[in-house]
């Protein structure tokens, strides 16, 4: 442990993340970087949330970091429950594995979204690596741009 800096610049990154998934559960468009803050605030989740990433963000040790980011995974957990999409999980933060660190282990939500996939070619794009969205790969705005036939061999 004792790299502060790292620690916070990765809880920074987890703390977008968390946003990023509020802003999909909710069903709202993601604004770019210069309003996502803004945006952010406007989301139901807001009042709840927003408290525990300022948290995380102004940590001065990871366990404090560690902490708020669980409990942010845990409100997380339960938006999810809540929409109904796929089978109940458990929303309480718990080991990573054998490290120091406390996660709501999101692969387990992945999955049981993945199974919940009925459209055939859906399930094909599923059945390899699950990589996200451009927007979730990359913070690029030129490559946002790229043209998306180009960037459809990540997916097929």
């Amino acid at each position: 442990m004792g790299d502060e800096l790292g620690s916070a610049l990765i809880a920074s990154r987890l703390v977008r993340d968390v946003m990023n998934l509020c802003f999909l559960m909710e069903r709202q468009y993601a604004p770019y970087a210069k309003c996502f803050g803004t945006g952010f605030q406007r989301l139901r989740c807001a009042g709840e949330i927003c408290p525990l990433l300022r948290r995380a963000q102004q940590a001065a040790s990871w366990q404090e970091r560690m902490d708020a980011l669980a409990d942010a995974y845990e409100v997380l957990a339960r938006m999810q429950n809540a929409l109904g999409v796929s089978k109940v999980l458990p929303e309480v933060a718990s080991s990573f594995y054998d490290r120091p660190f406390r996660a709501i282990h999101g692969e387990l939500f992945a999955q049981a979204l993945r199974e919940e996939i009925t459209d055939p070619d859906v399930q094909r794009i599923a059945g390899r690596r699950l990589i996200g969205s451009l927007s979730q790969w990359s913070d690029s705005t030129d490559m946002e741009g790229i043209e998306r036939e180009r960037l459809r061999g990540l997916y097929e």
